[in-house]
């Protein structure tokens, strides 16, 4: 899990909630499978009332992304589906 802040002074964790297989499809197509890909959450701490949201990036650790490349990911990540 890390921790960002957000233009709005606004506190979130970011936590990675599951990881894509990479197929999607059945039908092969010229540049082969795509990769998997992690699907992170935000929530935000400091506002209960902000809807966490969640996004797709590319595989691998949280802590190999830089404060602003997490910043960016939040910025469009859109709501997370309710559960």
């Amino acid at each position: 899990m890390r921790w960002i802040t957000d233009d709005a002074g606004r506190r979130w964790a970011a936590e990675r909630v599951g990881r894509t297989s990479g197929l999607v499809s059945t039908k092969r197509k010229a540049g082969g499978f795509p990769q998997p890909a992690d699907i992170v959450r935000f929530e935000c701490q400091s506002d209960p009332q902000e809807p966490a949201r969640e996004i797709t990036t590319r595989a691998g650790l949280l802590e190999q992304l830089t404060d602003s490349e997490l910043k960016a990911l939040l910025h469009s990540a859109p709501r997370a589906p309710s559960s």
